[in-house]
């Protein structure tokens, strides 16, 4: 047994320098392929929960101003009844795509009711300018 796994030791050789830099080659192309989509798909991902989260807020402002005749003052106070967690509401981390720019890096730590009082937003961005759209449309 034992001169059976010595002799398989003296057959086995490494890898050579040039095939380790192929290795890392064709690794290097793989991944330069893979990041950037990895990073749009968590940039889609941001977006799509932005806008769930802002069209849940903008249906609970709807339904505070039905029954109170007035604009909510605050999304984690005013609008507690009608969102559940609504203190526990945070947008994601990362970046969001934003139809007349692009991708965009979020910043902010919380939603915010618009100067308006009829809408929620995120950076000053409302719910129709979060998604894929054309850049660079006249």
């Amino acid at each position: 047994m034992k001169k059976y796994l010595f002799w398989l030791r003296k057959a086995e050789e490494g890898f050579s320098m040039l095939e380790l830099l192929i290795y890392v080659g064709i690794v290097g192309v793989i991944v330069s392929f893979a990041v950037p989509k990895y990073n749009n798909a968590v940039a889609m991902a941001n977006t799509a929960k932005i806008q769930a989260d802002l069209q849940a807020i903008d249906a609970a402002i709807t339904m505070y101003q039905l029954q109170n005749g007035s604009n909510p003052d605050d999304i984690a106070n005013d609008l507690s009844e009608y969102i559940t967690h609504s203190d526990q509401l945070k947008p994601p981390t990362g970046k969001c795509i934003l139809k007349d720019s692009g991708i965009e890096a979020i910043t902010a730590t919380e939603y915010t009711i618009a100067d308006s009082g009829d809408e929620a937003e995120l950076q000053g961005h409302t719910l129709d300018k979060f998604g894929k759209g054309d850049a660079k449309a006249s």
